[in-house]
């Protein structure tokens, strides 16, 4: 039987210079909404089609001819007037079940033994590769390789299912790991190494690490908490958690650029376009010096969706944080030259482009 092809698909088509076929997927994986249709009497109807549609379809257009829709499902549907909820709650799901396909934690073995061994080698395998991130920190010096801080037991720990039991070594390994990484960040910040803490101190970190660990939301209660969560916590947390990594990565690039003309790393005929969307210097150390801007660090090479899924969790965990959120998000609006924000926050840089290096 063939496709019919609606007026309103014909004008799309036509504006966006989408095809049919893009449209339909576009429209079941939820980045479009449907048709709104107008019933005229006597069992009729008549596809309409809105601005809004004709507006997204073209920045998928944009996106697909990148090779990749870089925005990702959440923020599509979440950004949408009116969004299909229950579409925008599995797109979330999904999300942390990618995450923990890339952990291995999926795996299914004949025995428990044999299913941890592998998802803790998907583990290791996962903090190796963080090595690869780029320091959202050291804005001077462009991306940055580094080691992951979190070690095999600690990601294994944080993705497992809520009807495994916790091995108290594996525990245990991941207090030590915590107390380590606070003896370094005390040390970063006083600059003297600190080689032990006062034990009363180091008792209760200890104490205060193991409850939250234990405390910690398993994959099936992060599920559960997407689903059941309102849907106005669960639409303001999906379009202010992207909404922030976007601005944060523009913030990102106006200080690289300031930075690179302020050392005479590129002269401003080098950088070209770019000269005049960097942020005054000043306002480098007013970003770094945020409290937000370490909470909130995100690897700078992120340009989609594939990180929000659990920070998503996290608001809906503690809803007193979006307001935290949109502060943040106004401040670092404000450091950025206004007619850079909205090229620096969308620009998906080649690798070695001017805007990292």
């Amino acid at each position: 039987m063939a496709r019919t092809t609606s007026a309103a698909m014909r004008e799309l088509m036509r504006l966006s210079g989408a095809s049919q076929t893009q449209i339909e997927r576009w429209q079941k994986r939820g980045f479009l909404p449907r048709f709104p249709r107008a019933y005229a009497g006597g069992g009729g109807s008549e596809s309409g089609l809105s601005e809004e549609i004709v507006e997204r379809t073209q920045a998928l257009v944009d996106h697909a001819q990148q090779g990749t829709l870089t925005m990702g499902p959440i923020s599509l549907i979440a950004t949408l007037s009116e969004p299909d909820v229950a579409l925008l709650r599995e797109a979330v799901i999904e999300n942390l079940a990618a995450g923990r396909r890339r952990l291995g934690m999926d795996v299914r073995a004949d025995s428990p033994k044999e299913a941890a061994m592998a998802r803790l080698g998907a583990a290791e395998r996962k903090a190796r590769r963080s090595g690869r991130t780029w320091n959202l920190e050291n804005v001077e010096t462009g991306p940055v390789r580094e080691e992951s801080p979190y070690s095999p037991e600690t990601v294994a720990l944080f993705y497992r299912d809520s009807d495994e039991e916790i091995d108290t070594d594996d525990l245990e390994i991941v207090v030590d790991g915590m107390v380590e990484l606070l003896k370094e960040n005390v040390s970063r910040l006083s600059g003297v190494p600190v080689g032990a803490l006062p034990p009363d101190l180091e008792a209760n970190i200890r104490a205060d690490a193991r409850r939250r660990l234990l405390a910690a939301p398993t994959f099936r209660d992060q599920c559960d908490l997407v689903r059941s969560t309102p849907e106005a916590l669960l639409l303001r947390s999906c379009r202010l958690v992207p909404q922030v990594r976007r601005v944060q990565l523009a913030a990102v690039h106006s200080a690289r650029l300031a930075h690179a003309l302020h050392t005479g790393t590129l002269t401003a005929e080098q950088l070209g376009t770019w000269h005049d969307f960097a942020m005054p210097v000043a306002n480098i150390q007013r970003m770094q010096a945020h409290p937000m801007w370490t909470r909130w660090g995100i690897a700078a090479g992120s340009v989609n969706d594939s990180g929000d899924g659990s920070r998503i969790v996290v608001c809906l965990e503690e809803p007193s944080l979006l307001d935290e959120l949109e502060l943040f998000v106004d401040f670092l609006a404000s450091l950025i030259p206004v007619h850079a924000l909205h090229r620096l926050a969308f620009h998906r840089p080649e690798p070695g482009g001017q805007t990292v290096k």
